[in-house]
C-alpha cells in the first residue's frame, strides 16, 4: 500500500469517520434520551460507546491490508446478525 493517499481516498476516509461519529452520537442521544444518567446501564452503555470511538480512531490510524479488514470486517457482520437473528431461533425451538 502506498504511503501517499490521494485526496479522494482522504475525502472517502473523512466522509467514513462522519458516518461513524454521527452513529456514535446518535446512540448516545438514545442512550440519554432513554436512561437516567445516574442509571448503572447508562454508565455501561457510554462507557462501550466511548471504548468503540476509540477502538475505531486506532484502528483507523493502522496501515491495515484492504483485504484482510475486509475479511474481519465480514466476520464480524456476520457474526453480528447471526446473534442477532439465528441464536433467538434457535432457542425458540
Amino acid at each position: 500500500m502506498s504511503e501517499f493517499k490521494s485526496e479522494s481516498d482522504i475525502d472517502k476516509a473523512w466522509e467514513y469517520y462522519e458516518k461513524i461519529r454521527d452513529a456514535l452520537n446518535g446512540l448516545f442521544e438514545i442512550l440519554s434520551m432513554s436512561l437516567d444518567e445516574d442509571n448503572i446501564f447508562y454508565q455501561f452503555g457510554v462507557d462501550n460507546l466511548v471504548n468503540l470511538k476509540e477502538t475505531i480512531i486506532d484502528m483507523l490510524k493502522q496501515d491495515y491490508n484492504p483485504v484482510e479488514i475486509k475479511r474481519k470486517l465480514r466476520d464480524l457482520e456476520f457474526d453480528i446478525k447471526k446473534g442477532l437473528f439465528f441464536d433467538k431461533s434457535q432457542e425458540e425451538i
